[in-house]
């Protein structure tokens, strides 16, 4: 029996010390693991900052390289409107030489009509265009040429012709017409005329009767139809105008009797006759008209030899 006691005792005693044995072995493991945890969190904190800042310095040299090289675009290329004649040999176009463009001698304005303006001194043109229009266009263009307006205007440089007065409310639309490979210089001079005859309305005309002897150039049998929407041109500044040039006379129906430039009936009867007609063409060519009757000629309008 107490050998059996003593066999007990001595089994429990040997567990004891195993577990006992086994606790700081356990223990140790734990802090080992706690230790590889801790180094593992404290690590890549330090890994993380330190690409992070390579990420930061790494941008800031491509952002550094970036401006460098803006900077010499912007240095080297002129922008569009500054100017330059520089900026047409990017299209391959010639250089513009301001010093061998036309100069239209100053003419004082008038009660009815707008002067020509001498040139500034020192004058930096807002836009230059290198590509001389051609011949037709050049002598449409005359009218703008130098041209004094009641409000702001901007110069502009055109080879061939010479200096361009553009009102600064029409500015960006004339941009749009001639900062294109293919200026659209139909459309330049549409606009000039309207602003001109805009102009114009300010000055209070009176009207010329038609002489009891005077005959219809033409008679149209059509009359025009009314505009739903829009803007259209509109004949009513052309009943019974006096030109300060020859005109004549011709009958639109629901509109009256309309004066027509000699110079310009051929143009206005193309769009007249036609079938059907095309009045706001016809009356294009009118407003056209009133731009260049409008201003104070010189011989520089229409006696050079390349505007005939």
């Amino acid at each position: 029996m107490r050998i059996g006691i003593l066999a007990s005792a001595s089994a429990a005693i040997a567990v004891a010390v195993t577990l006992f044995d086994a606790t700081p072995a356990d223990a140790a493991t734990q802090r080992r693991v706690v230790r590889k945890a801790q180094s593992t969190t404290v690590v890549k904190p330090r890994t993380l900052q330190r690409h992070v800042k390579k990420q930061h310095v790494t941008k800031l040299k491509v952002e550094k390289k970036t401006l460098k090289v803006e900077k010499k675009i912007i240095t080297k290329t002129p922008l569009v409107g500054t100017g330059s004649a520089a900026a047409f040999a990017k299209k391959g176009g010639p250089q513009l030489k301001f010093k061998g463009l036309p100069i239209t001698p100053a003419v004082a304005s008038t009660s009815l009509r707008a002067g020509r303006l001498g040139l500034p001194q020192n004058l930096k043109p807002k836009f230059t265009l290198a590509k001389a229009p051609k011949a037709q266009f050049q002598h449409r263009m005359a009218p703008f040429v130098q041209r004094h307006w009641k409000k702001a205007f901007f110069w502009v440089a055109v080879a061939g012709i010479g200096y361009l007065t553009i009102p600064e409310f029409y500015y960006e639309r004339f941009l749009g017409y001639v900062s294109v490979d293919d200026p659209d210089y139909e459309g330049c001079i549409n606009l000039l005329s309207l602003a001109a005859l805009e102009e114009e309305e300010e000055i209070v005309r009176v009207r010329r009767p038609m002489p009891t002897n005077a005959v219809y150039r033409y008679s149209a049998t059509v009359a025009p139809e009314p505009v739903s929407s829009g803007p259209s041109c509109a004949f009513e500044p052309f009943i019974e105008r006096n030109w300060s040039r020859p005109f004549v006379w011709v009958q639109i129906p629901k509109i009256g009797n309309v004066t027509v430039p000699e110079e310009s009936y051929d143009r206005f009867y193309g769009f007249v006759a036609a079938a059907p007609p095309n009045y706001s063409a016809a009356c294009a060519v009118l407003v056209e008209a009133a731009a260049a009757d409008t201003v104070a000629t010189t011989s520089f309008d229409f006696q050079r030899p390349e505007f005939r």
